[in-house]
């Protein structure tokens, strides 16, 4: 528990030479434990408490609770006594309860049971004892809960080529005092080199360099303080490529889809090309010959005019051009149909 310390009123200290002279008045002297108090989670503390004074009617007895690092200043009352009743307006009333009931014979302390997480902070015990204004004392008492570690979350890297880094890490929620973590690889048969390992027993981390094949495995990580302790494991597999050349990979594959799809693009273009070519010569051939198409050289109005011309005039025609005795016969045949 560790000694007790008092905290006499400041007046109080200019009163005591007062006093010693007149043999009258009378002080209130506080003392509580100069040391945090501690006690595990679930279990029952005693917050201590002790005053000196002559207990009048007027006497009132208070205790004011900060949770956590808040200022004491901040705290709200969680135990009054005063006129022989008491209150317990906090949310610990339940669990809360005096010592000594009543609380008049110089022991002010209270008893929490069923202690919570949430109970750490600090507990202000303040006495009063009118007509002994100069008597005024209080006490400051730190509680801190003590509990095992939570069960940690393991992270970090699952995957890693050969040659790279692998990190991981281990934390607690919970745990007072504080745990310290140690990781393992669950496979004792190959024990990896130290100098690859560089391990943080405050922080919980872990650092793998330059991991080889060998490097695949299990790893676990232990959280423990004195009352008790707790683990979880994270699996690491070491691929055979390289970072560098998994880099190398992914710059060639890239490339290689880059040209497969210039190529595309070429051949499509292409295609098109060609495709719209043979279109419009089929379209435009000057090959191909109409059944009502003129002949070159001879216009529609010579046509006109040699349908309106005697039958006998044609022959003449036809017969006076040179070279053309052979062949008047078909035309005549020809017009004639």
């Amino acid at each position: 528990m560790g000694p007790n310390v008092a905290f006499p009123s400041p007046l109080c200290s200019s009163w005591l030479f007062f006093i010693t002279f007149l043999g009258a008045g009378s002080c209130v002297e506080v003392t509580v434990p100069a040391n945090p108090v501690m006690e595990l989670r679930g279990g029952s503390v005693e917050l201590p408490c002790h005053y000196k004074t002559s207990v009048d009617k007027n006497f009132v007895l208070e205790w004011r609770f900060a949770p956590g690092s808040a200022s004491p200043e901040s705290g709200k009352q969680i135990l009054y006594f005063a006129n022989n009743v008491l209150y317990k307006p906090g949310s610990q009333s339940e669990r809360l309860h005096l010592v000594h009931d009543p609380p008049t014979l110089g022991d002010a302390s209270i008893q929490l049971s069923n202690i919570h997480t949430s109970d750490a902070g600090s507990y202000i015990c303040e006495v009063n004892n009118p007509p002994d204004f100069y008597g005024t004392s209080s006490g400051l008492v730190q509680f801190t809960v003590l509990m095992p570690p939570s069960t940690p979350v393991c992270q970090g890297t699952t995957f890693a080529p050969v040659g790279s880094e692998a990190r991981m890490t281990c934390n607690s929620s919970e745990g007072v005092p504080a745990p310290i973590y140690s990781w393992t690889r669950t496979d004792p048969k190959t024990p990896l080199p130290t100098t690859n390992m560089v391990q943080n027993g405050q922080t919980g981390t872990l650092l793998l360099t330059n991991i080889s094949l060998e490097f695949s495995g299990t790893y676990q990580c232990v959280a423990s303080n004195e009352f008790g302790q707790q683990s979880c494991q994270l699996s690491l597999k070491v691929t055979g490529i390289s970072q560098v050349g998994a880099i190398a990979g992914a710059v060639i594959g890239t490339l290689l889809a880059l040209l497969l799809l210039a190529a595309l693009v070429i051949y499509v273009l292409r295609y098109r090309k060609q495709k719209t070519k043979k279109k419009s010569q089929s379209i435009y051939s000057g090959n191909e010959i109409r059944e009502d198409a003129t002949a070159p050289g001879i216009s529609e109005a010579s046509l006109e005019r040699r349908d309106h011309l005697p039958e006998g005039h044609l022959l003449e025609n036809v017969s006076s051009r040179p070279g053309s005795t052979s062949t008047t016969k078909s035309k005549l045949n020809h017009f004639l149909v």
